[in-house]
């Protein structure tokens, strides 16, 4: 059994001071379980962003992979070869049209040309025979004088 004490207070100073000691951690221990669980919530938050970044991009490829296996299947069956090849047929086509344009027009250019030297010389000729009337009418011999071309 214990003896009695005769100094009571010093039970109560080094009583008091376990329990400010004991205090004191416990409050240190929240203070850490606080500061822990703020980093814990912390990272979970990032981890979120990250994962939903993540599935964004997953999203993002899947879809481009499924256009470049439609694509593919698209090259392996052919199709692009034969509307490339409807694409050249069509194009040939306006091309002969277009070189048949351009012969005609080159034509009707020569046309219009030999029609204009050809109204030239016939507006000469005109003009030429009508001096000629002057010169006829109004020479001496005929002797049309006043009335007679009125």
């Amino acid at each position: 059994m214990l003896a009695p004490l005769e100094n009571r207070s010093v039970l109560t100073v080094r009583g008091c001071d376990e329990e400010c000691a004991v205090e004191k951690e416990v409050q240190e221990l929240r203070r850490a379980l606080r500061t822990s669980r703020l980093r814990l919530r912390h990272s979970a938050l990032q981890g979120t962003r990250q994962v939903m970044t993540l599935q964004a991009e997953l999203a993002h490829l899947q879809a481009k992979c499924e256009r470049q296996e439609v694509q593919i299947a698209r090259y392996a069956s052919g199709s692009v070869v034969v509307d490339l090849g409807r694409k050249l047929m069509a194009l040939s086509d306006a091309n002969a049209r277009l070189i048949d344009d351009s012969r005609r027009a080159v034509m009707l250019e020569r046309v219009l040309g030999v029609s204009d030297a050809e109204l030239r010389r016939v507006s000469r000729e005109r003009d030429a025979l009508a001096e000629q009337l002057v010169h006829c009418l109004n020479h001496p011999l005929l002797n049309l004088g006043a009335g007679v071309c009125r």
